[in-house]
């Protein structure tokens, strides 16, 4: 898996996980995957629910989004987010599979945000070990 992170001057960041795959995946697929392995890491205590990863699945709002279009999600607010902005976007070519948040605004900042780049690290590398996974059959 390849990591690109990015900070912006405007405080915004980026950050692009791709792997390659054998085979095109399509981005529902992804996204549902990329839910799944969130839950799967925070051990049930956070999960994608009514279009946002809240604690238990029920409340509160710890990142909430719009609805997916094309494969991308608005990235609409929540606890983790200091202003909406920015998305979350599932790709698949054929050789090589990615998921990109572009433009996000973190609540967490300095060595904090170091924690959070961490665990989304965690959550591409597990998730592309599922993809391989289901490609696998």
């Amino acid at each position: 898996m390849e990591s690109v992170v990015t900070r912006h001057s405007d405080g915004t960041v980026g950050l692009v996980h791709r792997a390659k795959v054998k085979g095109s995946v399509d981005p529902a697929v992804l996204e549902r995957l990329y839910w799944d392995e969130i839950r799967r890491v925070t051990l049930g205590a956070a999960r994608f629910s009514r279009g946002a990863i809240r604690v238990g699945g029920v409340w509160p709002v710890i990142l909430r989004f719009g609805p997916p279009v094309d494969g991308r999600r608005a990235i609409a607010g929540g606890l983790f987010a200091r202003r909406a902005g920015g998305s979350i976007e599932w790709r698949s070519n054929g050789e090589e599979a990615s998921v990109a948040v572009d433009g996000f605004v973190p609540l967490l900042q300095g060595h904090l945000w170091r924690v959070e780049e961490w665990f989304h690290g965690l959550i591409g590398r597990r998730f592309f070990q599922r993809v391989e996974q289901e490609r696998s059959g």
